[in-house]
């Protein structure tokens, strides 16, 4: 989150979308929330949610929430749909977990959550007149199960002599850790049923945690993969990360002097993502 920071003012201009609509007098709007980052990372959601042909209007929301900018951005986005004659709002967070800072923000921010995601930010609910609907986040959805699996078989050669390693960014918090990592074993059953694979495993990198709960998640993250090697195993690291331009290269830097696979690949650009965003409307 820290690197998405970076430079994030500088897009927030550009990250709400115009209105489409198929529907013009449709009751009903979509609003997609994503965190925001570097002018890739966005691009690549913008195509996502274009490639998702959604069938109401809809904007698209930059940002984490805890600015007094991104709420008066969402604010605007908000009223947007709702001059145009939304009675209800679809939101669709184009997030990793359900648990986190960003996530809760959100809620809070919409009126459908009670607890701030940021507690030092003195930020209140926006004005709102529609009901909004508030979908889950990607969670162990099948869609990222599968795109993982397809992500491990492009740098397998032997699934029965490797262990897949999943590595997500993660919480700062250690009981949304806890519920984030179940989320990745969940994620990780299903593609050891479909792969085949000796095992797969999930670990969060924390990169926005005290700096001793970061070296810690390094440090077995590490200590794993030199543990898959020792056996006789191939390690195969594959990243749960929403869309490239973000952390991905810090897995490889973190990792150093390890022997490994790397599929540097996020879940974006994949067009199941796509239809995941579509399937999320009513």
């Amino acid at each position: 989150m820290k690197l998405f920071r970076a430079g994030l003012a500088a897009v927030l201009a550009l990250s709400l979308l115009p209105v489409h609509s198929q529907a013009e007098d449709s009751e009903t709007a979509v609003l997609i929330m994503a965190h925001g980052g570097t002018s890739q990372w966005d691009s690549t959601v913008k195509k996502a949610v274009k490639k998702a042909d959604i069938p109401y209007p809809h904007r698209i929301f930059f940002g984490m929430g805890d600015m007094p900018h991104e709420q008066r951005e969402l604010q605007d986005a908000v009223a947007s749909l709702e001059s145009g004659g939304a009675h209800t709002i679809v939101v669709v967070p184009l997030l990793i977990s359900s648990y986190s800072e960003v996530a809760r923000q959100w809620k809070y921010l919409l009126g459908v959550g009670v607890q701030p995601g940021f507690n030092n930010v003195p930020l209140f609910p926006i004005e709102k007149h529609s009901t909004i609907q508030f979908m889950e986040p990607l969670n162990d959805s099948v869609v990222v199960s599968e795109i993982l699996l397809d992500r491990a078989h492009e740098i397998s050669s032997d699934p029965a002599k490797e262990s897949v390693i999943i590595v997500a960014h993660g919480p700062n918090d250690d009981a949304d850790n806890a519920r984030w990592s179940q989320t990745i074993q969940t994620i990780g059953a299903h593609i050891k049923e479909r792969g085949g694979y000796k095992s797969v495993e999930g670990f969060t990198l924390r990169d926005d945690a005290p700096q001793a709960v970061r070296s810690q998640a390094i440090h077995e993250l590490r200590n794993r993969i030199e543990a898959i090697d020792q056996a006789g195993n191939r390690a195969l690291v594959v990243s749960l990360l929403l869309a490239p331009g973000g952390i991905e290269h810090k897995i490889e830097l973190e990792l150093r002097g390890l022997s490994y696979a790397f599929n540097t690949k996020t879940l974006l650009p994949d067009s199941r993502i796509s239809e995941w965003i579509r399937s999320q409307i009513p």
